[in-house]
């Protein structure tokens, strides 16, 4: 690991160095429509990349002009409140402030912006919001252990990463160097207070998301905001409609009518009064744009939604000055796992593993699930990746998950406390098809759910009033019935999905032609190419069941593709 940031600066962040005793650099360039800034003000150095919201506010307590630049305004909270300046900040978010023989890394807890760092060998910290940023040139060093963690998972969890002598600050969490000292914290917020009643509550939550609506809305010039017709986007767009008429709803189509939910959002988009825009992508499209990842991602993510979340940010820019999404509700409300899962979690882990997987063979293929598992926290994983013996087939070496976010939080919980592990569960499931999508277009998105009071509000209402049998986002539901008729929003959702079979059918495979290409995993030495080579010809002769894995081998090829020509680097 070099000791200063890559010679080309990153085209997607900031980048930095720091060591005590010698002067902080800080650099910095991105694409169009995002918050970055890297600026001096009274010898503190500050740098951030994402959305901050109500800085007047904050400056007014200041005792400063509304129109004081923001890094002023961070620099004088720095000097008033020193750390305790972290809470008081709204948006989606990392921040950097490097102050004399003092180092602040911050990266806000909604996580929808990364921050990176390595420890060089002169004692200090080099550190970006840009992954590559941080990489020397050439083909990069892989961690053993983020690799086998992508294999799994199909995505990274901070602290992990893919890169070797990298780590990456978990949502929430600061690094605080000063001199010889270095720690790390999570920012601690003030807890709301809870309404007295469920109806009250209510109430609380509808002004909290209409005031961070308000926020990210404000001086925009052509609105917009996407519309799944789930009841997040839907109760986005029913708030935002009051304030901006002129919003324009967006909604992804795909031409399989299992994936398109274009007509409902339609539907929701006429009751509000919106003019609706659906956009839709041929295959070809999806395909580009998967390459077009490649290049800008911080690191490989196989979750098959992120080219067509590309396709529809590239399609905003130069467009819509302020695009509103849902994302955030989820971890906020938390869920309930399907009755099979819990069943698995209580009552089928307490097997003897020999038994289990006997008795899985036994049952009907529908009840396989219920005993088909190494670990139980598998049962809540949210992609098909590699088991963990395939990951030591391909990998030629033991692997274990106990480190990872995702099984350190499922071990916080006994058996029975369903609701609260699996909420703990999306909070260690990053949303990174939304970053890296952001990061590859120069396209911002606003979170009113993400990084504020209403936020924190829903985080603190007793479980009942967030879910119970039948209501999922139960306090949720009952504020869109406020404002929109049920039978237009209360069906099945199927989530934001996409047809990942045809994708990688298309044009005779030439994608898994391309990316599992035997003889270049045999160069890289990095995982097994005769395994490779049996995926790629598993799905070639119609097991469907390997494409999930062949899709992640792919996303891994094109990733240290990018990485290693520099031609496909920004």
């Amino acid at each position: 690991m070099s000791a200063t940031p890559a010679a080309t600066p990153p085209a997607l962040g900031f980048a930095g160095c720091w060591r005590p005793g010698a002067e902080p650099a800080m650099s910095c360039a991105a694409g169009g429509g995002q918050q970055l800034q890297v600026d001096r003000r009274d010898g503190l150095l500050v740098a951030w990349h994402g959305e901050l919201h109500a800085l007047p506010a904050l400056a007014a307590e200041l005792a400063l002009a509304a129109d004081t630049p923001p890094a002023a305004v961070l620099a004088a909270g720095w000097r008033r409140w020193h750390t305790a300046l972290l809470p008081r900040l709204q948006g989606c978010f990392v921040l950097a402030l490097a102050d004399g023989d003092e180092l602040l890394l911050y990266r806000d807890p909604s996580g929808l912006r990364n921050l990176f760092h390595a420890a060089p060998a002169e004692a200090g910290i080099t550190f970006a919001s840009w992954l590559p940023a941080l990489l020397p040139p050439g083909a990069p060093a892989i961690a053993r252990t983020g690799l086998h963690e992508y294999l799994r998972f199909l995505d990274l969890a901070a602290p992990a990463t893919i890169a070797a002598g990298i780590g990456a600050l978990e949502p929430g969490q600061a690094l605080h160097r000063r001199g010889g000292e270095l720690k790390t914290f999570f920012a601690e917020f003030e807890r709301p207070a809870v309404p007295a009643s469920f109806e009250a509550a209510v109430d609380a939550v509808e002004a909290a998301l209409d005031q961070a609506i308000a926020l990210r809305l404000d001086g925009a010039q052509s609105p917009a905001a996407f519309l799944s017709g789930g009841i997040d986007s839907a109760l986005l767009c029913a708030l935002a409609a009051r304030r901006r008429p002129d919003l324009v709803a967006l909604t992804v189509g795909f031409d399989r009518a299992p994936f398109d939910e274009a007509p409902a959002a339609a539907r929701i988009a006429t009751h509000l009064g919106l003019r609706h825009e659906v956009l839709r992508f041929d295959l070809r499209a999806h395909a580009a744009a998967f390459e077009r990842l490649a290049a800008a991602a911080d690191q490989p993510l196989a979750d098959p939604s992120t080219p067509a979340t590309l396709l529809a940010l590239e399609a905003c820019r130069g467009r819509f000055d302020a695009v509103l999404d849902g994302t955030g509700a989820d971890e906020a409300l938390g869920l309930m796992p399907s009755r099979h899962v819990r069943i698995a979690v209580e009552w089928a882990s307490r097997l003897p593993p020999g038994l289990r997987q006997r008795l899985a063979g036994a049952v009907p293929a529908g009840l396989a699930p219920l005993l088909n598992f190494e670990h139980p926290a598998e049962t809540m994983i949210r992609w098909r990746g590699f088991g963990r013996g395939e990951i030591e087939a391909l990998c030629g070496e033991p692997v274990s998950f106990a480190g990872t976010r995702f099984f350190r939080s499922f071990a916080r919980f006994r058996p029975g406390q369903h609701f609260e592990r699996y909420s703990a569960l999306l909070d260690a499931m990053p949303s990174e098809r939304l970053t890296q999508a952001m990061l590859a277009s120069g396209q911002a998105l606003r979170f009113p759910f993400a990084g504020t009071a209403a936020e924190r509000l829903l985080r603190a209402l007793p479980p009942d009033w967030r879910w119970r049998p039948g209501e999922p986002k139960r306090i949720l539901r009952a504020l869109l019935a406020r404002h929109l008729p049920r039978a237009l929003w209360d069906t099945p959702k199927h989530g934001f999905d996409f047809p990942l079979p045809a994708l990688l059918a298309d044009e005779d495979g030439g994608l898994v032609r391309r990316h599992l290409d035997p003889g270049r995993w045999q160069h890289r030495g990095l995982i097994d190419a005769a395994g490779v080579q049996r995926l790629a010809d598993g799905l070639a002769h119609g097991e469907r069941g390997l494409a999930f894995r062949v899709w992640a081998l792919a996303v891994l090829d094109a990733w240290l593709q990018a990485r290693t020509d520099p031609s496909k680097t920004r």
